[in-house]
């Protein structure tokens, strides 16, 4: 007998084989995917009871009937590779990602080599769960509950291809524990807002970095930046990449994919492809108005890059900036201002994201319909739009004053 259970929002399979009963995790918050687990279970086990298969000795029976009655011990078919060599082992065999999604993968990975440096040098099979949990730990004092949740997320995907390649019997990674990142978001602020806060002190210095992330800009404090950024870029490709999310809300990726074919200069729109991590082979468009400073902009820019498909790119060059490129160009001009929290740790008040976070928001506080906000943006969740929506300033007071508890007395 078998049935499905759930904890922590992730689907269990509860079984009894012998007298003994197992719990194992489907690793999955998606039901239809938990049935069909579930449907491999049920049969593995009535093909034990009618005695159509057996479990090997040396298998453990509650992965055997969690594995549909499929399950064999992995041979080590190589020698165990180095956790260096295996890090870029791997970065070069997930190459049918997008471009983003591996450098957001590669840093992840450079992450955990510099926690555990005392063993980059030694074979895979040596590092342990222990290991893992303590940079986890070790990263929950420096970033948010979701940035280590992906980081984990990671860890365990690179750990499952060493499995899978023959380098280790089985994964440290299995069974780390879960970060839990439920909860609301904390809601857009503006500067004055979060200088107020850091002001008051008492906050570590991963806790402020974290307010930052935060941030929105008014529109006269983004003009303030694009001037700042025009007279100090040394590449004059940084302008592009604030001015493009201040005026779109942009993802960094998009900015990037952005072709001049893309620009519609007479439809006075462009169009954003994106790359959704859960399905990286599809390329997702959606088109947002071209606001008139930002066609000036582009005209002239087309005029300076005769040559090449990409909008983003370095002067004599035809191909698109990397990721890493892109944050080089476009942190450069903040150095030393007062945008810039930590130089060497590359700490800035300002991100790509801030732009994206700003355009929704300074929408929000014109009010702009939440629909017409969402289709420029793209797909946006509720728990996103919850962190602007304090922004709707006409729309909650309407609502809030369209009843009253006043007894009219006379």
């Amino acid at each position: 007998m078998a049935n499905l259970g759930k904890k922590n929002g992730v689907y269990l399979a509860r079984f009894r084989y012998q007298g003994k009963e197992y719990k194992r995790s489907l690793k999955t918050n998606d039901r239809k995917s938990a049935e069909a687990a579930m449907h491999r279970v049920e049969e593995a086990l009535h093909r034990l009871a009618i005695g159509l298969i057996q479990i090997p000795t040396d298998i453990d029976p509650g992965d055997f009937i969690l594995k549909g009655g499929t399950f064999t011990r992995r041979p080590i078919l190589r020698q165990p590779s180095t956790l260096d060599a295996a890090v870029d082992e791997y970065l070069s065999n997930i190459r049918h990602l997008a471009e983003s999604n591996r450098y957001t993968i590669g840093v992840h990975l450079r992450n955990l080599k510099k926690h555990l440096l005392n063993k980059n040098g030694v074979p895979l099979d040596r590092i342990e769960q222990r290991d893992l949990e303590g940079f986890l730990q070790a990263r929950l004092k420096e970033r948010a509950h979701t940035t280590v949740s992906k980081e984990r997320e990671t860890i365990a995907n690179f750990f499952d291809w060493a499995v899978g390649y023959g380098y280790l019997e089985a994964s440290p990674a299995e069974n780390l524990t879960r970060i839990k990142t439920c909860g609301d978001l904390p809601p857009f602020r503006t500067v004055q807002e979060i200088e107020q806060i850091v002001s008051r002190g008492g906050l570590a210095d991963s806790e402020a970095w974290a307010l930052w992330d935060c941030l929105y800009l008014t529109p006269s404090e983004i003009a303030e930046v694009l001037v700042l950024v025009s007279e100090r870029a040394k590449r004059d490709v940084s302008f592009i990449l604030h001015a493009i999310p201040a005026y779109t809300g942009m993802r960094r990726g998009e900015v990037l994919r952005l072709r001049w074919s893309d620009i519609e200069f007479n439809q006075q729109s462009l169009i954003a492809r994106s790359k959704k991590q859960s399905r990286q082979t599809v390329e997702t468009k959606r088109r947002i108005d071209l606001h008139p400073e930002l066609k000036a902009i582009l005209l002239d820019w087309q005029k300076q890059r005769p040559q090449g498909q990409f909008v983003a790119c370095d002067a004599r060059s035809l191909d698109p900036l990397t990721p890493k490129e892109a944050s080089q160009r476009f942190w450069q001009p903040l150095r030393k201002t007062k945008w810039c929290l930590a130089s060497r740790k590359n700490r800035f008040k300002i991100g790509f994201h801030t732009y994206r976070h700003s355009f929704a928001s300074n929408l929000a506080a014109a009010g702009v319909d939440q629909r017409m906000i969402d289709e420029f943006m793209g797909h946006q969740t509720e728990a996103m739009r919850k962190r602007y929506r304090h922004l709707f300033p006409k729309d909650r007071r309407s609502a809030i004053e369209s009843f009253s508890l006043a007894t009219n007395k006379t």
